[in-house]
């Protein structure tokens, strides 16, 4: 689902770029557009610059998916590297099922699946990997720098933040993980954030509204006293289209609720992602294309 959403993101908060009628008693505007800069919706707009540029930092990713009166948790944890749009998490799988170890390097994730599952995939090799690009390409006919989303990039979700609409409210101080914050309830609009970006960009973005049936997107947000994100937590009920390709007796999908709290800490540490070796590793790119993606 995060590679739905992140067609939504990729557009920078559009500026206002008004004339001030009102100023001060010495004809200076610096104060009012002080308060524009320091106003909710643009300090959260510019928390994905200012957390991207501190290069690096340690991550931890809870998901809840619920589906036909199923809740299924999955929770990961590990290192992200902005500037070189790399990963590494270790995740905790659902129904006792194990941990598998990701790493997301130049365009690709690799999984380490646990056991039988991941022999399975792999023919009994240690590693599988998908090719996003690829993927991205066979699926939607665009890359993903114009689907306007990272499918290997665990920071794709920070994206999110530049497409913050006016209704942004400032909560008020909190802590996360021991570090002093400012909470703010955030709506983010889906349209302003694909706002002049590529035609894919805007068909992707019109695609997960239908499935959203809305054109915004609830949010909280935490950022610390440098601006930074440290919190974000957002819930998403979609409701799958049906495939074309789909057999008629194949299972139908209902209103699928996916709820993701995403926090990061320990900026600026060291991350070195490297790619397991290729004879320890499955492509089964062709095998998810040949399923429709599943």
């Amino acid at each position: 689902m995060r590679t739905a959403l992140g067609a939504a993101s990729g557009a920078a908060l559009v500026a206002a770029g008004l004339a001030l009628s009102a100023c001060s008693a010495d004809g200076s505007t610096a104060a009012p557009a002080a308060q524009q800069e320091n106003s909710p919706d643009r300090v959260v707009a510019a928390a994905y610059e200012k957390t991207t540029d501190a290069r690096t930092a340690k991550t931890k990713i809870d998901t809840q998916v619920s589906a036909n009166g199923q809740s299924m948790p999955i929770s990961a944890s590990g290192v992200i590297d902005f500037a070189g749009r790399a990963a590494q998490l270790t995740t905790t799988l659902p129904g006792g099922a194990g941990t598998s170890e990701t790493r997301f390097v130049n365009g690709t994730v690799y999984q380490q699946l646990p056991g039988q599952l991941g022999a399975q995939l792999s023919g009994g090799k240690p590693w599988i990997s998908i090719d996003a690009e690829k993927l991205a390409q066979q699926q939607y006919g665009a890359s993903l720098d114009d689907l306007g989303t990272n499918l290997t990039d665990p920071a794709d979700t920070l994206g999110y933040l530049r497409g913050a609409s006016d209704q942004v409210r400032e909560i008020g101080p909190d802590t996360v993980d021991g570090t002093p914050t400012k909470h703010y309830d955030v709506t983010l609009n889906l349209d302003k954030a694909a706002a002049g970006q590529s035609p894919q960009v805007q068909q992707g973005t019109q695609r997960l509204e239908q499935q959203l049936g809305t054109h915004t997107l609830p949010a909280q947000v935490w950022l610390d006293d440098q601006g930074r994100l440290r919190k974000l937590t957002t819930e998403e009920k979609i409701t799958p289209t049906t495939s074309a390709s789909a057999s008629p007796g194949a299972a139908q999908t209902g209103p699928v609720t996916i709820s993701i709290t995403e926090t990061f800490s320990d900026f600026g540490t060291p991350v070195s992602v490297t790619a397991p070796p290729a004879d320890q590793t499955a492509d089964v790119t062709d095998r998810l294309t040949q399923q429709g993606g599943r």
